[in-house]
This record gives C-alpha cells, sequence and structure tokens, in this order.
C-alpha cells in the first residue's frame, strides 16, 4: 500500500510499504479520509522516520481480526484514536486519555491514516451508518473535542457562550453550543474567514477581538486557541458563577487575574480528547441532522499532497478541515 511515512527532515515521503494484517482483535480498514489538526503540526517536528502520521481517520472495514466478534467487512467505521487499557477506572469511566496505558494512533508506532489502509483496535471502531458521507468519518473525532468542551463547560439551554478561536476546536464548539440550545453564541477571531465559517457553523454574533465582547455577558467561555493571556482576557466577558474552559493547547505560562475570578466565583476548568459515549454522540448527530458536518469539510488533497495539506492547517488561513484522502 502506499503510505506518507515521516522522514529525517520531519517530512513525509509517499512510499510503498506492506498492507496491514489484523491481530486478532482489530480491524484494517480502507482510509476514506483522514483530517489533518494543530496537534500533528506540533508532533511532527518530534516524529522519528519511518512513521505513519494522522489520527482523525475512518474508513471502510476490509479485513476482520478472529476475535473481533460483530464486525464484517464493508462497514465504515470512524476511529477513536487513543488507545487505552480497558479496564482501569478511567477507562470504566469512559476517560480513555488518562489511562495509564494511554497511546495514541498516529502519534507513535501506531500507524495511522495518512496510508492507504490501517490496522486498528477492534474496540476503538464506530460504525456509521451506511448512507453517511464516508469521509464524514474523519470528522467524528474533532466534533467529539467541541462536544467534550461544551460538555465541560455545563452549556444549559438559553446560555450565553463566548468561543475564542474559530479554527477546528472553536467551530466544533461553536456547532455543540448550537446544539445545546444555548442563547447567544459568540465567536472571537482575528481573521475575517474563519469569522464568516463560525457564523456558517451556528454563531450568532463574531468579533475580531476579545476586548470587543461585553463584559459580563456571558455564561461560559470556551477558549480554543492556547496562547498566553486569553484565561485572563476571558475573565472580564463572565458573569458571577461564570465558567472557563481551555480546550487550546499551551505550553508557555498563562496569567490568570485572582481578584476578578475570586469576586465573581467563576469556575476554570481544562478539557481534553473526549469519551467513547461523546465518539456515538457525534455519529448520531451526524445521521440525524442535528449537527452537520459538511460546513467543517475544507480541502481534500490525495496522499501525495501531504507536505501541501500540512503547509495548509501551518498557515492557519484555510477554512475548515484539511483532509487527506489516501485512495
Amino acid at each position: 500500500m502506499k503510505a506518507a511515512v515521516t522522514t529525517e527532515q520531519h517530512g513525509f515521503d509517499v512510499i510503498e510499504v506492506p498492507d496491514p494484517t489484523p491481530r486478532p482483535d482489530e480491524l484494517v480498514i480502507r482510509v476514506a479520509a483522514c483530517g489533518v489538526c494543530g496537534s500533528d503540526i506540533k508532533a511532527q517536528p518530534f516524529m522519528p522516520p519511518g512513521m505513519i502520521m494522522g489520527h482523525e481517520l475512518g474508513g471502510e472495514i476490509v479485513a476482520v481480526g478472529s476475535d473481533a466478534d460483530g464486525w464484517r467487512e464493508g462497514t465504515n467505521v470512524a476511529v477513536l484514536p487513543v488507545i487505552s487499557c480497558g479496564s482501569c477506572q478511567y477507562c470504566a469511566a469512559g476517560f480513555v486519555s488518562h489511562c495509564a496505558q494511554t497511546r495514541y494512533i498516529g502519534m507513535g508506532p501506531d500507524g495511522g491514516g495518512f496510508a492507504e489502509y490501517a490496522a486498528v483496535p477492534a474496540r476503538h471502531a464506530f460504525a456509521l451508518p451506511n448512507e453517511m458521507t464516508p469521509i464524514y468519518a474523519a470528522l467524528v473525532e474533532p466534533f467529539a473535542v467541541g462536544l467534550h468542551g461544551v460538555h465541560s463547560a455545563q452549556v444549559g439551554a438559553g446560555e450565553d457562550v463566548l468561543v475564542v478561536g474559530a479554527g477546528g476546536v472553536g467551530l466544533t464548539t461553536i456547532a455543540w453550543a448550537r446544539a445545546s440550545r444555548a442563547g447567544r453564541v459568540t465567536a472571537v477571531d482575528p481573521d475575517h474567514q474563519r469569522r464568516e465559517s463560525a457564523r456558517a457553523m451556528g454563531a450568532t454574533d463574531a468579533l475580531a477581538s476579545l476586548a470587543d465582547a461585553d463584559a459580563t455577558a456571558y455564561d461560559a467561555s470556551l477558549e480554543c486557541v492556547g496562547r498566553p493571556g486569553l484565561l485572563s482576557a476571558c475573565q472580564a466577558s463572565l458573569r458571577p458563577h461564570g465558567r472557563i474552559v481551555i480546550s487550546g493547547a499551551c505550553a508557555e505560562p498563562t496569567p490568570i487575574e485572582p481578584v476578578t475570578a475570586l469576586l465573581k466565583e467563576l469556575s476554570i476548568r481544562f478539557s481534553v480528547c473526549y469519551t467513547p459515549d461523546e465518539f456515538r454522540d457525534v455519529i448520531i448527530a451526524f445521521n440525524s441532522g442535528a449537527v452537520d458536518p459538511a460546513v467543517m469539510v475544507g480541502p481534500v488533497l490525495e496522499l501525495n499532497r501531504i507536505a501541501e495539506a500540512f503547509d495548509l492547517v501551518r498557515s492557519a488561513r484555510v477554512q475548515g478541515r484539511v483532509l487527506v484522502r489516501p485512495g
């Protein structure tokens, strides 16, 4: 099969590699599409040569392991890429990203979706309805990230929500805030086209700067960028007992203005990944029409254009999720 493998120069070579065969508890899928996200951009410089990246993947089952009961060839699936032990207290509660044995498909020895085929654990596969567009399988993972953030913020019907950043995480967060019947959903992003994408996803209004947000006007704020200073800036926009959820990864120290947080009794939480139930909820919402994944489909590039796909995401100006279609 063809696969994009990492190189010594932290790029990609598209080469022929052996087709995967499933272990007893695995499935092999023909990859319909695999998304490129910010975490791929951050991880690429640290990937050793010879790795197959790509964690936002799904496709059609073409081989079933001997112990993978209940699965059959021809079924389209989305893949939850956080591999965990399945038996610890965190796995039992659905918080698979906190399992001590966690590893990520496409971020280590487990080959990812930037290839024609991928072997995946059967218990991490989630069946899609037959009538669903196959490339939507690659969008289940980013929409699950947004859903987990909205759950973490405990967004309720009629509440006003501020979403900072209209990239992939921000757009899926907006979609779930609207699906949760929030009242006002304000997006903040300096890029005009991203603000338009936010409106298309359901934002009631969009601002170019967080400084333009109305003071004491929101019940929850979700920071989906991961930049120092945004946590502190979100505080002024919140009502008493407001909630801030940090969904953007930031490796730098982030200041907080403690007096405002204290006087308003603000809650600050962090949100990472998703649960298996949230994966299922995304697929149900796609199928019912409660959430429309089509708005998130950005450029779709063939595997031999993977370097271009990464460059598009790195530029931070592309609309929607960049997808790589290996087949």
